[in-house]
């Protein structure tokens, strides 16, 4: 059971109630709430710059996370340089390249949360707050994804590009070989955030199904961080370990934007790339949108 303050609390395994004295919640397919629903860009924009506003409430925070991704890509693109030097053509990139991925590969990774979490279902759940969510003029699903396009582009601008920026001052980055490649990368950015959201959203639902998500949460966030290409390039894995995973969804939040960006020998056609992740990107939405549906069927809000 999951309590929110004296008035209202949120099981799950049941079918919803309204909290006493209120009409209960009414739900369409998907977890839409079926109320007075703001004008959709506007509705868009105020839930992505509500959260974008949470996420520098705490300067200290956020000073420490820009020193924090600031440390991680100095060391990696010594760590990178390193070792490409040694062995030069690993993985089919030269040094250039292996510090360019790093790099940016780092900024990516603290842009799209690829070390996990970030989304607070679970802990809504828990804490019976999962109960105003419902109440939202919101689709349930929309309003998480709203608050990821707030926060994805706070961690960009007060995380990633500060840590960039170190990086290529002191490694360099190659630039795209093309226009072409230029355009496709940046075609790829919103496609690798839906892609990781839709990702973490899934885990993030298992909340309704069991009681403890941290295990879940865990395997997660290490299998997105390896298999996403943040870790190691992809390339880097030989046989049939290495093409199956570039073909996992996790290679679309990572890996996928930057071979669009450096084009190494070998590899698939831009537009190969993009639409690998717009099919991860619909598979995973399309996920989303039936495991909402399911989970708020099994939320129970009662009166207390």
């Amino acid at each position: 059971m999951r309590e929110q303050g004296p008035t209202a609390r949120a099981t799950v395994g049941g079918t919803r109630r309204g909290p006493v004295g209120l009409p209960p919640p009414r739900l369409s397919r998907g977890g839409y709430v079926t109320a007075a629903v703001l004008p959709g860009a506007r509705a868009w924009w105020a839930v992505a710059a509500a959260s974008a506003r949470a996420q520098v409430t705490y300067r200290a925070t956020v000073a420490a996370s820009v020193l924090s991704n600031v440390t991680l890509t100095v060391l990696r693109g010594y760590l990178a340089l390193a070792v490409w030097t040694a062995r030069p053509g690993l993985a089919g990139y030269d040094p250039a390249r292996a510090v360019t991925f790093v790099v940016l590969g780092q900024a990516l990774t603290t842009t799209f949360a690829v070390f996990g979490g970030m989304i607070d279902v679970p802990w809504r759940v828990e804490s019976g707050a999962i109960v105003v969510d419902l109440a939202r003029p919101f689709g349930f699903l929309r309003w998480w994804l709203a608050r990821e396009i707030g926060r994805a582009a706070v961690f960009a601008v007060s995380r990633a590009v500060p840590a960039g920026l170190v990086g290529a001052a002191l490694f360099g980055v190659r630039p795209p070989g093309s226009a072409g490649a230029a355009l496709g990368f940046a075609v790829s950015l919103p496609l690798a955030l839906l892609a990781g959201f839709g990702i973490r959203y899934l885990v993030a639902l298992t909340a309704f199904w069991i009681t403890d998500v941290r295990g879940a949460l865990a395997v997660s966030s290490l299998a997105l961080m390896f298999f996403s290409g943040a870790v190691l390039p992809l390339t880097i894995f030989p046989g049939t370990f290495g093409a199956v995973a570039r073909l996992l969804p996790f290679a679309a939040v990572v890996q996928v934007p930057m071979d669009i960006y450096l084009r190494p020998r070998g590899g698939a056609g831009i537009g190969t790339q993009l639409a690998f992740q717009a099919a991860w990107v619909a598979v995973l939405l399309a996920a989303s949108h039936l495991a909402t549906s399911r989970a708020l069927r099994r939320l129970v809000v009662q009166g207390g």
